[in-house]
């Protein structure tokens, strides 16, 4: 396994103290899996932190005391690392993070955790930027073992069935 960037373990130790999980999402959980062997600049994460009340302000006010700087998006949090200028996106909680997606998770080291394959292009077809295109179709290439009933279920629940079944089309895999 990768070593973990020492932003990310900072990051990992004051959610650890809100009682929150972070789960890795995004190229450098492709990357974990053997899927991607491209680099990444930045770690994407999504949070078990719910209350936004917390994420505004306690959260942002312990991240800028341990030396990020903190950004507002409308998926969460830009956070960059003052001293490595390493970004980490923070995801706020999405729809598919529930105790299905908790337990198909790996733990990875502390409160981080890696989603399952078919929880991975659920978060990628939220996002569905080229590269996530690219990523899905990697995924495919490589994994013949997918859980397509797991997949199909979590991708209706997401209401993202017409852009999977437009991608499955191209890439030739079943269909949901």
């Amino acid at each position: 396994m990768e070593e973990l960037p020492q932003p990310l373990i900072k990051l990992l130790e004051v959610l650890e103290r809100f009682g929150a999980k972070a789960y890795l999402i995004g190229a450098r959980a492709l990357i974990m899996y053997g899927v991607l062997s491209r680099t990444t600049k930045d770690v994407d994460i999504m949070i078990t932190i719910e209350d936004i009340r917390v994420l505004r302000d306690e959260l942002t006010k312990e991240l800028r005391k341990k030396g990020f700087n903190v950004q507002w998006r409308a998926w969460g949090l830009l956070v960059r690392d003052k001293e490595t200028g390493l970004e980490i996106d923070i995801n706020t909680p999405m729809l598919i993070l529930d105790e299905e997606f908790e337990r198909r998770s790996k733990a990875i080291a502390r409160n981080l955790y890696l989603p399952s394959l078919e929880d991975l292009i659920v978060t990628k077809l939220m996002s569905l930027e080229r590269k996530d295109y690219e990523d899905i179709k990697e995924i495919f290439k490589i994994y013949r073992k997918i859980d397509f009933e797991y997949l199909c279920r979590r991708i209706v629940q997401a209401n993202l069935k017409r852009e999977f079944n437009r991608i499955a089309g191209r890439l030739k895999v079943r269909k949901c």
